[in-house]
């Protein structure tokens, strides 16, 4: 039996991207880190970053130990105080949904010094000079 529709038929509209939040680093990912980082960047003042290859984060103990935020370990960094034995910062470098087109952005935007517009100035004299 062929079903028909009524002449009046308005289809559903398509359901919308949203980004989901991302979450911070878990515990368990910053102790990974921690605990397994092959890749150590001294920063200077006993401070050290520290992360994880990708190379290491491919090990079988590791993966079962975080699961599916096993992939997060190439985005995330730990930065270590070796004199204080303390963690100074986490750094998540996982992308974040990019902004509006129309989005105001501090750095798109500069003002050039007073000393600046001299130059500019002073250049497009002479180069008007040597055009006549």
């Amino acid at each position: 039996m062929v079903s028909k529709r009524s002449p009046f038929y308005i289809a559903p509209p398509a359901p919308i991207a949203t980004f989901a939040e991302r979450q911070p680093p878990s515990g368990a990912l910053i102790n990974v880190i921690l605990q397994y980082a092959d890749v150590q960047q001294p920063i200077g003042d006993g401070r050290v970053s520290l992360r994880l290859s990708a190379q290491r984060a491919k090990d079988s103990v590791i993966k079962g130990m975080l699961g599916r935020e096993a992939r997060r370990l190439a985005e995330v960094s730990v930065l270590w105080d070796e004199a204080e034995g303390e963690i100074i910062q986490v750094m998540d470098d996982a992308e974040t949904p990019a902004a509006a087109p129309d989005a105001f952005n501090e750095l798109d935007t500069f003002e050039l010094t007073e000393l600046a517009l001299d130059y500019i100035a002073r250049h497009k004299s002479r180069a008007k000079a040597r055009a006549r």
